[in-house]
């Protein structure tokens, strides 16, 4: 035996739901775009099957009359954690919105390749060149070489240090001593802002100051060089270069941001020799010929630039730019913002929350840094400080569009945590969500157009999910629509290069979500197979390790929810292939999201169902107890409320576990899990989260076992009524008419229910 008494978890106390007390901030955000149906005369929500009703033909219910306990026992219902909402017939996957079955594989890009980045600082030691390295085509005659301060032998990737110019620095050199080094200006006012020289081998070299000291210098180059022979001329190949491109592609600048030093390219840059020119022995323009050069002390916002610059999944190195960029600049907000969107992207969830409210505090007018910063208190399951910083926004009248549009749908979001009211507020946000990113599609700003699309994707998919989720007419129909409208969007987006192909797993795990909610559940494997094309197509176009584990994650995600799609679909064999794809890829990625909330959870049911195909499918309860001591650790921590994580299946999964223990003869572990499985359950209960009759089973199954262990003062005493519960029944005036049990359960003693209400098995 193992547990008992004093070593039964009490989790009451510790183990609370983070749930939105919105407290009637979203009443002006309410409303509902489609018709309730009317509820059903019984419980037709699988999980919520009591032993007196056998599921419908065809219906693969995870609760089972199964088990049998001793001669004297009656049954223990086996409660997974099926979804109480009924199971999207195969959904589209297509561009146009147009409304297809199954989704269409998208072909791999052909020839597609990422620019391979150079190494991270600090992997290199010696950098630029010496006042002794002079590039050939510079009059040798003249003391002049672009140098750093200090010896290039003491110098790290890792240092920052203004390159010189003909022995001048900018901010450090000053006006007198630039004019001791270079002679007289071609300017008559020696105090001008910006001066000229004369200097052998260029025909222009202007110098900004700021006060005394140099600002800039800018130095045209007689005759153009490739970018690439002129960093290694001057020593700084061994860095990163930022880059910036025109409207048509065409490289405007490349800069490198240690050293201060940006180049301005031809813009005669690509033309190649006509064919009487290729003919003769005029050599075409280098595509990256650089024209000018132009040297600033080394500064954050050049670091913020090849941040920007980066590839969009190159985290790593965004980081590390705008750490170095941060350090220069302690006071820039606009970096302490940008710092926090890739940190959060990492899974450094309460470093990119400080980062955003120290930016919002540095300016409290931005509403576009309160939004980054309602992000991370969401990410990090604080939801009331996340809905007052979105209200903000919202009841603000300074937001652009844009942002408005954000903030409606991530308090949309917001309200699919709360409880059941609030939950139906939900739509109504994403749909104006929706209104005003539509409009905002069609901006002349490319920038506005692409975030206006990121809104509409994911509030489209945020609207198939909470249907399936809800009691609507036409669910299944509804969902398709929505799902097949998302993917139109995302295939938008990857043509017109604002997005990547892992919209298509955004997509796709949506899908499974939802699909799997509607009864029948949907078919997942197009869905599956539609994952991991993008996946495969992606991963090798990311250099960045945790990109490569974001990616993983998702689409361990996506294999976890076709695992309980299959589950309920009756196919073991599937669920379990599925069940150990997603644990493979979770386990490998948790690492990196330490700092989530659910992740300890999301590890622990992905376990737990394994073993539940093996209780349920396969009447393998040893079996499926290995897997349950996986999952007994994480899903017995406390646990938010989360997209991922509910009350009801958390709750559930312990009821669950507690079965196949109690099969093997761990009575007294299956008790302590069962306890704390209904209580998780009825604190869903008493938040408003989930209905009443979401404890029949775990409370059937606690007053079995508690009866079988002789723990009789626990069965025996009056059941007593929390107060939202009390709440609740009042509420609940026709609930005899919506198939509700016309007593709320309690919250702590459970009394046995009569023989009318369970079948008493013996062996």
């Amino acid at each position: 035996m193992s547990g008992g008494n004093l070593a039964r978890p009490r989790l009451r106390s510790v183990r609370r739901w983070a749930l939105l007390s919105f407290s009637g901030l979203l009443t002006a955000f309410g409303g509902s775009v489609l018709a309730c149906a009317e509820e059903t005369s019984s419980l037709d929500i699988a999980f919520a099957v009591a032993a007196d009703r056998a599921p419908r033909p065809g219906e693969r219910s995870i609760i089972v009359t199964g088990p049998r306990l001793s001669t004297v026992d009656p049954d223990v219902e086996l409660a997974t954690d099926q979804s109480d909402e009924a199971p999207l017939e195969p959904i589209a996957d297509v561009s146009e919105y147009e409304s297809q079955f199954e989704p269409d594989l998208a072909e791999p890009a052909a020839g597609s390749a990422e620019p391979t980045l150079a190494d991270p600082p600090g992997d290199s030691q010696g950098l630029v060149a010496t006042d002794e390295a002079v590039i050939d085509e510079f009059p040798s005659d003249e003391p002049m070489a672009f140098a750093e301060d200090a010896p290039a032998a003491t110098q790290s990737q890792t240092e920052l240090q203004t390159a010189s110019f003909n022995g001048a620095t900018p901010g450090v050199t000053t006006r007198d001593q630039l004019i001791k080094l270079w002679g007289e200006p071609l300017d008559e006012d020696l105090s001008a802002q910006t001066l000229s020289f004369d200097l052998k081998g260029f025909p222009q070299t202007i110098v900004d100051f700021d006060g005394d000291r140099i600002a800039s210098i800018r130095v045209e180059l007689a005759e153009v060089i490739a970018a690439e022979d002129l960093s290694g001329k001057l020593g700084l190949t061994e860095f990163r270069s930022a880059t910036m491109l025109d409207d048509m592609g065409s490289l405007v600048s490349t800069t490198y941001p240690e050293r201060g030093v940006t180049y301005h390219h031809s813009p005669n840059m690509g033309e190649m020799a006509s064919d009487d020119s290729a003919e003769s022995d005029i050599e075409p323009t280098p595509v990256d010929a650089v024209c000018e050069i132009v040297i600033r002390a080394v500064g954050a916002e050049a670091f913020v630039d090849r941040a920007h610059s980066s590839p969009e999944k190159d985290y790593t190195h965004q980081i590390a730019d705008l750490e170095t960029a941060l350090q220069l600049d302690p006071t820039n907000a606009d970096c302490r913002y940008y710092l926090s969107s890739a940190k959060l992207h990492v899974g450094q969830l309460a470093e990119a929350e400080k980062l955003a409210a120290s930016a919002v505090e540095a300016d409290p007018t931005n509403d576009e840094y309160r939004l980054q910063w309602a992000k991370c208190l969401t990410r990090l399951a604080r939801y009331n400080d996340a809905v007052e910083q979105t209200r903000h926004i919202l009841e603000g009248k300074t937001a652009p569009d844009i942002v408005r549009a954000a903030a409606l749908e991530e308090m949309g979001q917001l309200a699919s945590l709360g409880s059941k009211e609030v939950q139906e507020r939900a739509i109504s946000l994403h749909n104006k969500a929706i209104e005003l990113a539509d409009k905002l599609a069609a901006d002349d700003d490319v920038m506005v157009q692409a975030s206006a699309h990121e809104v509409l994707l994911a509030a489209h998919l945020a609207v198939a999910e909470r249907i399936s989720a809800g009691d609507w007419q036409q669910k299944d129909e509804f969902v398709g629509q929505w799902i097949t409208r998302a993917s139109g969007i995302a295939e938008q987006m990857i043509a017109s290069g604002e997005a990547d192909v892992s919209v298509r797993l955004q997509v796709a795990q949506s899908a499974l979500m939802a699909g799997g909610r509607l009864s029948p559940p949907i078919d997942p494997k197009l869905w599956v197979a539609e994952a991991e094309q993008a996946v495969t197509e992606l991963t090798p176009t990311l250099t960045d390790e945790a990109a490569r584990k974001e990616l993983n994650w998702e689409l361990g995600l996506a294999y976890f929810h076709a695992a309980e799609i299959q589950h309920r679909r009756g196919e073991s064999d599937l669920a379990v292939k599925y069940g150990e794809q997603a644990q493979s890829l979770l386990t490998a990625a948790a690492t990196n999201r330490a700092e989530y909330p659910d992740t300890d959870y999301v590890m622990g049911r992905v376990c737990f169902q394994l073993g539940a195909v093996h209780a349920v499918h396969r009447n393998d309860h040893r079996t499926a107890c290995k897997w349950y001591d996986k999952a007994c650790k994480p899903l017995l921590k406390p646990a938010p409320m989360t997209p991922l994580a509910t009350p009801g299946h958390h709750g559930d999964a312990l009821v669950s576990m507690g079965v196949s223990y109690w099969e093997i003869g761990l009575r007294e572990k299956a008790y302590d899990l069962t306890e704390a499985g209904l209580e998780l359950i009825e604190q869903g209960v008493s938040e408003g989260i989930l209905t009443n009759d979401a404890t029949l089973v775990a409370q059937g199954n606690l007053t079995a076992m508690g009866q079988a262990l002789g723990k009789v003062e626990l069965t025996t005493p009056e059941p007593r009524m929390s107060e939202s519960t009390v709440a609740e029944q009042r509420r609940s005036s026709s609930s005899a008419q919506q198939g509700r049990p016309a007593n709320p359960r309690p919250q702590t003693n459970v009394a046995r229910r009569s023989n009318s209400e369970t079948n008493v098995r013996r062996r």
